[in-house]
Formats: structure tokens, sequence, C-alpha cells
């Protein structure tokens, strides 16, 4: 077949772009909002088109031929061009930004960024709706390919391919007690202590545990040492209340037990097991990359973490990354 000689539509690049990108013409369906007899159609035409099968049946499911994983990279480049072609070639204006802006974060980012960035976007964007929700990472990098989700800011290990990743800053842990806690007084925990008395845990939704209580009970593995659960909480953010009132520690970001340290007499102490600092990660979808309003909230984002984290590193145990 002579493909300069057929009427080629543009949206079969953005089919082949999410064929290649779901290995699953339901799926890729899904994501562009197209039934499954348009994209299986549109896999029909694509194969015609590149005389190749694209995607194969095996054991393990679907899997891309050679000849689409040699696509992949060229799909993407096309994806670009059109963009640049397409754009707006006014400089991009904030106040004429209109639509909604969907970031997932996790209760303790939400707390300590999402009212600093709405005001922000109002005062600046101020048609443009910002809707902040809970960070579920049971789905969160299918809803981003989807579109359902914008960005997310909180902790990741590791994204998949077709995102991308900037670290925001840097959380230390301490552990919490009250003020009148009953068996400790002093200013050191040692590890019997901490060992000795009940905990509260905390996790984010669909997940055992949150990334701090993960990486606490790593290292007390290696010690062959486990706590005492005296409650868990799916909001870290209820935690304070919960030790301020009872003889239960917790683990938590430094700067987040600062806050309620006064207000609800509690202590805070080092905690008695090496645990590495934490990066707080900004997690965007390929598709938004380039995007000149997207570009603007994440440098929105960056700056709101500087004003509200600047003086953060020794008052509150929140250093910026450089």
């Amino acid at each position: 077949m002579d493909v300069s000689t057929q009427r080629i539509e543009v949206s079969l690049l953005f089919c082949l772009e999410a064929l290649l990108a779901e290995k699953s013409v339901t799926r890729a369906a899904n994501r562009l909002g197209m039934s499954q007899p348009g994209m299986s159609n549109a896999l029909s035409r694509l194969r015609e088109l590149t005389r190749d099968p694209l995607l194969v049946r095996t054991g393990k499911g679907m899997e891309l031929t050679p000849r689409a994983l040699e696509l992949s990279a060229l799909v993407k480049t096309g994806l670009s061009v059109l963009e640049d072609i397409f754009s707006d070639p006014r400089p991009f204006e904030p106040a004429r930004a209109e639509g909604t802006l969907t970031v997932a974060m996790s209760d303790s980012m939400a707390l300590l960024l999402g009212t600093h960035l709405i005001g922000r976007f109002d005062l600046e964007a101020p048609q443009l709706c910002v809707a902040i929700q809970r960070l579920d990472h049971t789905n969160l990098f299918a809803l981003m390919a989807e579109g359902r989700i914008d960005m997310a800011v909180g902790y990741a290990t590791q994204v998949p391919e077709q995102m991308y990743a900037s670290d925001l800053l840097i959380q230390s842990l301490s552990a919490i007690r009250s003020a009148g806690h009953p068996r400790i007084q002093n200013h050191r925990l040692t590890l019997d202590a901490f060992m000795r008395e009940r905990h509260v845990l905390t996790a984010a939704p669909n997940v055992a545990l949150s990334w701090a209580e993960s990486s606490v009970a790593e290292a007390l593995k290696s010690r062959n040492l486990v706590r005492t659960v005296g409650a868990r909480v799916s909001s870290i953010v209820l935690a304070p209340e919960i030790v301020a009132s009872s003889s239960l520690l917790c683990t938590m970001p430094t700067w987040l037990a600062r806050r309620s340290e006064v207000a609800l007499q509690l202590r805070l102490h080092a905690l008695p097991v090496d645990i590495a600092p934490f990066k707080t990660t900004m997690v965007w979808h390929e598709r938004t990359h380039r995007q000149p309003l997207h570009q603007w909230v994440r440098a929105a984002m960056r700056q709101v973490v500087q004003e509200v984290c600047a003086d953060c590193e020794h008052r509150e145990g929140l250093p910026l990354l450089a």
C-alpha cells in the first residue's frame, strides 16, 4: 500500500498511542472515551497502514510486536509536533484559563500546601476550578493516564513510563507523645520505651501502612521487632488528637507534629531507629507535559512550596530540595 496516497486521520495517531500504552483495545478505548468497536476498527486500520499486527496475543495477554515497540518513540514525537502546530501562539495568560484542574494529594500535603495553592489560583487564575482529592496509589497512574487526575503530590518511589516526576521537599520523621504521658517523661526516647508503648498507625486508602509507618516497620524488622498497635486511622491529620488524649505514640512528619505541639501539649522525640528522610514528589502524565496551563500549574506548585516551606528547615524539620 502506498501510504502517501492514503488519507490518514490525525485521530489514528492518538489511537495508536493509546494502544501502544495500554496493550488493550478496551483500555485504549476507555482512555480516549471511545467505544470498543470504534477502537477495534482503528486498530484494523493501523495494522493495514503499518503492515504489522502491532498487538499480538500471548500467554501473558496482549503484547507489542517489535515494530510496535519501534513506533512508540515516533508516535510520541508525532504527537509533540501536532501539539506545537496547533498550540496557541499567544503567551499563556493564567487569568484566561478555564476548566477544572484535579490534583491528588496526600492528607499531609493537602494540609500544608492545598489552601495556599487554591489561594494562588484564586488570585491569578480566577476562572480555573481546583479539585483536590485524596491520594490513592491503588489506581493513581491509570487515572492520570485517563485524564481524570492531572497531577499528584505525595510520596512516590518510582513512576511508570509516560510519567514525569519532580521532587519538591524532604520530610524528616519524629515520634510524638502526650506531655502527660504516664511512662515517658524525659527528652530522649529509648528503643525499649518506644517498643513498650502502643502506637497509632496511619495509612492511606487501600494501603496497609503509610510511607512513614512502612519505613519504621522495616527498620524495626531488621531488629526482629514489631510495634503493638493501639489504633489505626486512615488520615494522618487525626493522629495528633488521638495521641494527645491517650498514652499512644505515633510516628509522623516532624513539621506536622510541630503544628500541634503547643495547642495539644505534645512532646516530640527523635526516633530511636535510623530512618532516611523522605522526598515528597510531584507527578504528572506525558499528555500534560508540554501544555502551557500545566506548565504554569507546576511552576505555581513549586513557588507555593518555596513560600510555605522557606523557613521550615530548622523550625519544623522540613528542608526544601535544592
